[in-house]
């Protein structure tokens, strides 16, 4: 029996425990495609390049929000926009002009450097304090694994006085509800905007039975509320427009006032948007992640491979929630590293075992490493750094996903976080119920794969994993042997 697929049916079992459509107020599964010119009541935006569509796919469909460009590679979007069963990898930014025809694209990008009307999300920062039982503070941070063509939007860091005031809103959700939850629109794809009347923070007279908002019963979340009026003639948003802003003029800009995140039944008479100026901390920190967090180079451990032959095996970790270039040279010099298998991109989060030098015992290696921001770091090894276990899950698995995602056919856009974490969650479970033996001969089977793309199997359908090979069918098929019988 083949059981290469188990690989895969291991990881989508835990993927699809969690899966879940998100049950968001004004995010869009419904039908697209109108020519009409209304958010509701609106015009379409040309103006906003830095209003952006957000698609993310998931493993039960996918989710159409909007979002503001605040910063070099940052957007920020509601909360409830981000969906629980999330396809890895495959959340997206659209800031062209035909979103209905270019989302055919996906999830097959241009990467950055290349042209696109499309960005991929790296990864994202809900606030650490939203909770969807109360909508409350509905705003996550999308940091992108690219710059935008245009200048950011900046945030309004007054505070909006409870006085009727003028705004803009922008969005790319529906120009009409079908059903008063708003859970069927038309129109969603069609980026429009429309000036609205600001009332200020809601009020406990604004909870609605028939179509509840908890929130608007405490009042220390409505302080930090926005509301607009959304009655005819006035525009409102609509489902797809969740994430999207609400923006103040400050001195002839257009600033940053608000989040949306909810509306009103069938789309009308009332917005409700989260304050900017309450959560300035929260914006700051996820700006310095896209880009001047450090990146701290690592000694892993030194491996003996005999005839006075070494390996030593590197790690980083890289505090941004984005890629940050690093080239070779001055600023990521390894002179002993002759066949420049360390990185010059440094993906975002702890990569353990990322990349390994050989070298003889007579020899002593120094990586330095000098981010644009953060500390510059220099790491050493030679014979008597401390030695390796060759046992440990995250060694044996870094050889192998470093190797998989190495090979010709593989997604070269898949994440490594993503396959380390599996694969190191799946070794426990091995270890647990008594076959790791088995299982990490099939994961160094696998690192010792060549990379040409008919050593490998990269067609499993509906997502892109990360490639399996049937080179190493007999010790995967040992592996799952041993879990049955």
């Amino acid at each position: 029996m083949n059981f290469r697929i188990a690989v895969l049916g291991l990881v989508g079992s835990v993927l699809a425990a969690c899966a879940a459509n998100v049950g968001d107020k004004s995010s869009s599964d419904g039908a697209v495609g109108s020519d009409s010119e209304d958010i509701v009541r609106g015009k379409t935006e040309k103006q906003f390049p830095q209003v952006v569509a957000v698609h993310i796919n998931g493993f039960g469909g996918s989710t159409l929000c909007s979002g503001t460009y605040i910063a070099p590679r940052v957007v920020v979007t509601a909360a409830h926009c981000m969906r629980s069963d999330q396809i890895p990898d495959q959340a997206f930014v659209y800031y062209g002009k035909d979103y209905l025809t270019d989302q055919a694209q996906l999830p097959n990008i241009p990467k950055p450097g290349k042209r696109s009307s499309w960005a991929r999300v790296e990864s994202h920062v809900v606030h650490p304090a939203y909770s969807a039982s109360v909508n409350y503070p509905d705003m996550s941070i999308l940091l992108l694994d690219r710059d935008l063509p245009f200048d950011p939007i900046d945030l309004d860091r007054h505070h909006i006085s409870d006085r009727v005031d003028q705004g803009k809103i922008v969005g790319w959700g529906g120009e009409l509800a079908l059903t008063p939850d708003i859970s069927q629109v038309e129109g969603a794809g069609i980026k429009r905007s429309a000036n609205v009347p600001i009332l200020g923070s809601p009020t406990a007279a604004d909870y609605h039975a028939d179509d509840p908002n908890p929130g608007m019963l405490d009042p220390n979340i409505r302080m930090n509320l926005l509301k607009t009026d959304g009655r005819a003639p006035h525009a409102n948003t609509c489902a797809g427009d969740s994430g999207g802003p609400l923006l103040v003029e400050r001195h002839g800009e257009q600033e940053l006032a608000g989040v949306g995140f909810w509306t009103g039944l069938s789309c009308e008479d009332y917005a409700v948007f989260t304050r900017i100026d309450p959560f300035l901390d929260y914006f700051d920190a996820q700006i310095k992640r896209a880009g001047d967090s450090s990146v701290i180079p690592r000694l892993e451990c030194v491996e003996a491979e005999g005839a006075g032959k070494f390996k030593a095996r590197f790690g980083y970790t890289n505090d941004n929630g984005v890629t940050v270039h690093i080239p070779y040279g001055g600023h990521n010099s390894f002179p002993e590293d002759t066949h420049n298998a360390r990185p010059d991109d440094f993906a975002p989060g702890d990569q353990a075992y990322a990349f390994s030098v050989e070298f003889h015992s007579r020899d002593s290696l120094k990586w330095k490493l000098a981010p644009e921001h953060g500390p510059a770091t220099t790491v050493r090894a030679d014979s008597h750094s401390p030695a390796c276990n060759l046992d440990d899950p995250s060694l044996v698995c870094g050889d192998a996903c470093n190797n998989q995602l190495a090979a010709e056919c593989a997604d070269p856009t898949a994440p490594r976080g993503q396959c380390m974490s599996d694969c190191v969650g799946q070794t426990g479970s091995f270890d647990y119920l008594g076959c790791g033996a088995e299982w990490r001969d099939y994961l160094r089977c696998t690192a010792d794969v060549p990379k040409a793309a008919s050593n490998w199997d990269c067609s499993f359908p509906g997502f892109a994993p990360t490639p399996v090979s049937p080179n190493c069918d007999n010790e995967l098929n040992a592996a799952i042997m041993c879990l049955y019988y």
